[in-house]
């Protein structure tokens, strides 16, 4: 069996690659903003900041979780917990199974904390690894980072195309009641790049989960990084079972408003292929609350670019807001919008209902 920390060092190595993005889209690009050529604005009066977990971040953005659990993660999350602080952002940690099975590996998680004293930290384990903790075990891994909420991800996929990776996800949605039963702290419900349906967060948003993180298709494709792992022990048996996963997920776009449509009253983070501030703005505009990036902050993180990239997403974001006249992210959520090409047809599809009530849709079904 390959080591944790083997495994955890590959998937930061390749998911820095452009060529393990994708091959599917977000969709976003089916969406476009009604341009505002009156917008009768300032950029210096655009607000951008909102409330999250309990505080006022300066930005709609998460820094979601990535890694952790070896030595090389913990200047990363330090960087990475440095832009937080300083410019007001939530963040994550990567999966914390690893502290468990190494109580070495804390320190790589902690120093999160340690940095973003001012911002939401979230802390992270697996749906599969949830039915096997016990209660004590959870509690230590929201204290180690004093998390101020849960994040619980769901990644069947990942998982089957791994050779480590679970196979069992039975008793999964008991555990998920058990643990809102256990926890004050919010519990996050998040996939890993395959998306979530209104199915899946309806029987969620049911038993009393509120924060979702779609993470949909589009971005680091998690099927992809395992078959070159396979492909690098030479399991090419494996590999080509898993090949054919690689086009698998529901578009990021989709998913936000499948979410949406599920769980209307609840808070929805859209990640998964992110990747400029008009992304963040189209997300919003769909159905998310919040936006969420990955990839982009460990490649900025390694090329030594975090400020200047974060302040080009700011900046981004703020520009699309003068364009649809939005004063305020409130005011984003209801931005005009024109949905086109395969996101029209999967909402006409999937029968879905949009929160924003300027969006126009070539979708001519009548439900």
């Amino acid at each position: 069996m390959i080591e944790i920390s083997v495994r955890k060092a590959d998937h930061i190595d390749l998911a820095l690659r452009n060529d393990f993005q994708g091959p599917l889209t977000t969709w976003l690009e089916h969406v476009r903003f009604l341009h505002i050529a009156l917008p009768e604005t300032s950029i210096d009066d655009v607000s951008i900041d909102i409330e999250f977990l309990g505080y006022r971040l300066k930005a709609p953005l998460i820094i979601c979780g990535m890694t952790g659990g070896l030595a090389k993660a913990l200047d990363i999350n330090r960087k990475l917990a440095e832009i937080a602080e300083e410019y007001g952002l939530a963040i994550g940690v990567g999966s914390q199974r690893a502290m468990l099975l190494n109580r070495d590996t804390i320190s790589t998680y902690r120093i999160v904390r340690e940095v973003a004293r001012n911002v939401p930290v979230i802390a992270n384990i697996g749906g599969a690894q949830l039915t096997r903790l016990r209660k004590e075990e959870l509690e230590t891994i929201i204290e180690s980072i004093e998390a101020n909420a849960l994040a619980i991800h769901l990644n069947p996929a990942q998982e089957l195309a791994q050779l480590e990776g679970d196979r069992d996800f039975k008793g999964i949605v008991n555990s998920i009641k058990k643990v809102l039963e256990w926890i004050r702290i919010p519990i996050i419900i998040k996939e890993v790049g395959m998306g979530l349906s209104k199915e899946v967060v309806k029987i969620l948003y049911d038993i009393g989960v509120k924060f979702f993180d779609v993470a949909g298709a589009g971005g680091t494709n998690w099927v992809a990084i395992e078959i070159a792992r396979l492909l690098s022990i030479k399991r090419y048996d494996l590999a080509e079972t898993a090949k054919v996963f690689i086009e698998w997920g529901i578009p990021t776009a989709a998913s936000i408003i499948e979410t949406r449509d599920a769980a209307p009253q609840a808070c929805i983070i859209g990640s998964g292929g992110i990747r400029s501030g008009l992304d963040v703005a189209k997300a919003i505009a769909l159905g998310a609350d919040i936006a969420g990036m990955a990839q982009p902050f460990l490649k900025a993180v390694f090329s030594g670019q975090e400020k200047e990239f974060i302040t080009k997403v700011i900046n981004q974001l703020k520009i699309a807001m003068v364009l649809t006249g939005s004063k305020s992210i409130e005011e984003l959520k209801n931005a005009p919008i024109v949905i086109l090409n395969e996101l029209a047809q999967w909402i006409c599809a999937r029968k879905l209902k949009l929160r924003n009530k300027r969006a126009f849709t070539t979708c001519r079904c009548s439900y």
